[in-house]
């Protein structure tokens, strides 16, 4: 999904405004979380997650193709932690594609075999 994508989205849920204002109200959203964020704010939207600063230190790097060591800058990044309702979204089916009979496990087992008798001999074969 794109910036236009969501404006349509919005426009199409909300009914009755245009795409010009929907455009200026996300522009706003938007420009509103850049600046927190470059104030060094968190900024926290219940339901949906928490974007954070995060600082990551000078490192020597590698470049991959030549080998060669790089000095990678200190810089600052954006982490995004997903709410739990969000992440429950997301997750949704992954459980429900395992068959019950998998997870619905014996309180013991009891079903081995008195002796074990299919192991390949210990003996190498000389080619």
């Amino acid at each position: 999904m794109i910036k236009n994508d969501l404006i349509d989205a919005v426009r199409r849920e909300i009914g009755g405004v245009s795409s010009r204002e929907v455009w200026t109200y996300i522009t706003f959203i938007l420009d509103e979380i850049t600046a927190s964020l470059e104030r060094g704010e968190s900024v926290k939207i219940t339901n949906f997650g928490v974007f954070e600063i995060h600082n990551k230190k000078e490192r020597i790097g590698r470049n991959p193709k030549t080998l060669e060591e790089a000095v990678i800058s200190a810089r600052k990044v954006v982490r995004f932690r997903m709410s739990k309702n969000v992440f429950d979204i997301l997750n949704a089916d992954e459980f429900d594609m395992i068959p019950s009979e998998i997870t619905d496990f014996p309180d013991e087992i009891t079903d081995f075999p008195d002796e074990i008798t299919d192991f390949p001999d210990d003996e190498t074969e000389d080619n």
